[in-house]
């Protein structure tokens, strides 16, 4: 269901921005109501202004955050934003200074700000430009990338109403809450039953998949018993397969659909995930990395830089010229985190965890490769298995 999509894919759709869309999905709204509100238990917000589907996971994982933020002070700082603007009628003007000034007396005692330091400032720009993406405020006169370089710039700003749209509504007291995993503890409590299906639900839609383990397996088990009603229900609403195997589950859009961040995707990176994922699966095939009784693979830090060295020894002349250029330390840094937030992999303190999927999800450069410029273009694709 297209309009289904839409709701995953965007923070939220407002009649300002996209009066068609808003109107199409406002139609749309009666026949999604059974997955949001029945098997996913999400609030969906829709009035005059703004429709928006309150995505809360099961767990969080690292690139569910704004992925423009960089430090917890971003996200500090947005807070006191919304507090701001609470306080401002729909519509009304205000000042960066007001602003500021307000932010500072929020954050006090929590998170002390000097708009004298440039750390603050930029995390201030980070958290405005932001808010300006997303609507909550217009720009009228001025631009807010220039405090970051001078506390003495102004801006003229106009609240727009949305802020009182943007938090996430969990029907309790969330007061007493107080680490990730407080809230995660939310969608454990309740009725049993309800709870494992709209946990299971929210992971197959909102992250790569999900695996067979000690503290999922009744999550698993529910997948795999009712693999038919879960996998019709997904394609009914996203439009793709549900694969079940012995360690885990993992629902695939079908070929053309878009919805969200998708793997594998047009960053150089992905193709070198691809890679190296088809490198180390030959060699865990060929016995030099023993593969445990749940399918992962432990390679020892060392270990995963020796191959990703080897990876790109073997094809590295078909990478990107910036990625080309970046030092090998540099490259494993960013890989690893980039597969652990698709679920390929683990780290651990001293090691690195391989996950299933990095068995499945590979890829390889066509037959004609040799390793070397002048037979094969940078923009050539991978052949993806």
């Amino acid at each position: 269901m297209y309009e289904f999509r839409t709701l995953l894919d965007r923070f939220w759709v407002t009649r300002t921005e996209n009066r068609e869309l808003f109107f199409s999905l406002k139609r749309a709204l009666p026949d999604c109501r059974r997955m949001v509100n029945e098997l996913l238990g999400w609030n969906l917000v829709a009035n005059e202004r703004v429709i928006k589907l309150e995505k809360v996971p099961p767990r969080a994982l690292p690139w569910m955050g704004i992925q423009s933020f960089q430090e917890p002070l971003d996200y500090c700082l947005l807070c006191a934003v919304l507090l701001f603007l609470a306080d401002q009628d729909d519509g009304a003007p205000f000042l960066l200074s007001s602003l500021t000034q307000a932010v500072e007396t929020f954050l006090g005692e929590i998170q002390p700000v000097d708009w004298t330091r440039f750390p603050h400032r930029k995390s201030l720009v980070r958290v405005l430009q932001y808010a300006q993406e997303v609507g909550l405020v217009l720009a009228c006169d001025g631009d807010s990338a220039l405090f970051g370089n001078d506390q003495s710039q102004e801006v003229l700003y106009e609240n727009t109403g949305l802020s009182r749209h943007f938090p996430v509504h969990f029907g309790r007291d969330i007061m007493e809450l107080r680490s990730i995993e407080d809230f995660e503890a939310l969608s454990w409590e309740g009725d049993e039953t309800e709870q494992r299906r709209r946990r299971v639900y929210r992971q197959l839609a909102l992250a790569p998949g999900l695996y067979c383990s000690d503290q999922t397996q009744s999550d698993y088990d529910y997948i795999k018993n009712l693999r038919r009603m879960v996998g019709a229900n997904l394609d009914q609403f996203l439009n793709g397969e549900l694969q079940v195997y012995k360690n885990g589950a993992f629902f695939l859009m079908s070929d053309g659909e878009r919805c969200g961040a998708l793997y594998p995707g047009t960053r150089a990176l992905s193709d070198v995930a691809l890679l190296l994922c088809a490198q180390l699966r030959e060699q865990i095939e060929q016995g030099v990395y023993p593969r445990r009784e749940d399918d992962t693979v432990l390679l020892t830090r060392r270990e995963f830089r020796y191959e990703l060295e080897r990876c790109r020894a073997r094809y590295g002349n078909g990478w990107g010229s910036q990625l080309r250029a970046c030092s090998l330390d540099r490259i494993c840094e960013e890989l690893t985190a980039y597969m652990a937030g698709w679920m390929l992999l683990d780290e651990l303190d001293e090691d690195i965890l391989l996950c299933p999927a990095a068995g499945k999800l590979v890829g390889r450069y066509p037959v004609a490769y040799q390793n070397g410029p002048e037979e094969v273009g940078e923009d050539e694709p991978l052949e993806d298995e």
